[in-house]
């Protein structure tokens, strides 16, 4: 088991950390504004070109979707990552005991909750 200690260089290590943390997301944000600033100024019809295959394209580049099937993609990763939990829980339901149990139990109302949510607000209609 991980032990983490209390002393004055698990300190200063995490202090070391957040310094490096921040230098680096400083130096990102300020490349991004740097480069930004020299991609505009570039020939922008060289960027239509295609690159990959050759062929000319057909159409708008942009496409674009309904907003429905952005939240129905959204609702499958919410409930696939839970049942992901609902699994692990699952294999170890003997070893964890009741308080893991009443515990999972309100997580699943909370799910069908969702559910429920989810189906009386008619996301999955896509006709008008």
């Amino acid at each position: 088991m991980l032990h983490i200690s209390t002393n004055s260089n698990f300190v200063y290590l995490l202090i070391i950390l957040l310094i490096i943390s921040l230098i680096l997301c400083c130096l990102m944000m300020s490349l991004k504004f740097v480069l930004s600033n020299y991609s505009q100024s570039l020939d922008t019809d060289s960027k239509n070109i295609p690159f990959e295959s050759g062929i000319n394209p057909i159409g708008l580049s942009k496409s674009y979707v309904n907003n429905k099937f952005y939240l129905t993609s959204i609702v499958f990763i919410l409930f696939d990552t839970e049942c992901i939990y609902l699994y692990t829980w699952s294999i170890n339901a003997v070893n964890l005991g009741w308080n893991v149990f009443f515990c999972m139990i309100e997580f699943i109302t909370t799910i069908l909750m969702g559910l429920f949510y989810i189906v009386r607000n008619n996301i999955f209609k896509f006709n008008k």
